[in-house]
């Protein structure tokens, strides 16, 4: 009966399922015919625990990236709601002067002397007779009043004239001839 020695060399790639990183085993086997036992070594050209501590520095790595983003994030998020809040106070002050800018006018504005046309901003003001200015603060110059009753009056209390009636003279008809 012959002996035989039989020799093997296998040469296996697992892939890490969790991390998809893969690992070389090379496994060797030999039996001998002398004493009918069988051997075997397993010889890794990475070994497990390497591998397990590269998988864990970079899950840490990536971990660290993820918080540095997330925590980048956050900061950008809190300017972005700042800018909106000063933005959002900007739009209401502009849109309560663009209220207020379309208010309508009312009397009081032309000093209870007239009926207001138009709004707060941009009025006119369609005075009651014996009054006239841009808000009724002026009075229509009286005759009788403002020239001593000696002529006839043109004009406002702030500016008038007076055409005083034959002898009599001076701004307020004051004077007599």
């Amino acid at each position: 009966m012959k002996f035989y020695v039989i020799s093997a060399i296998l040469v296996f790639r697992i892939v890490d399922a969790k991390e998809g990183v893969p690992v070389n085993a090379t496994v060797s086997m030999t039996i001998s015919p002398s004493s009918n036992t069988t051997t075997s070594a397993i010889d890794r050209s990475e070994p497990i625990i390497e591998v397990k501590r590269a998988i864990e520095e970079k899950e840490l790595v990536e971990k660290n990236k993820i918080d540095e983003v997330k925590e980048e994030l956050d900061k950008a998020v809190h300017s972005l709601n700042k800018t909106i809040q000063a933005k959002g106070d900007e739009v209401n002050g502009a849109v309560a002067g663009v209220s207020k800018s379309l208010e309508s006018c009312v009397s009081v504005d032309c000093n209870n002397r007239g009926t207001c046309l138009g709004t707060k901003r941009n009025f006119l003001c369609a005075c009651q007779l014996g009054y006239s200015g841009k808000t009724c603060e002026e009075t229509v110059c009286d005759s009788r009043r403002d020239c001593n009753g000696r002529g006839l009056c043109f004009g406002t209390t702030n500016t008038l004239t007076c055409l005083c009636n034959l002898g009599f003279t001076g701004p307020r008809c004051e004077t007599l001839i």
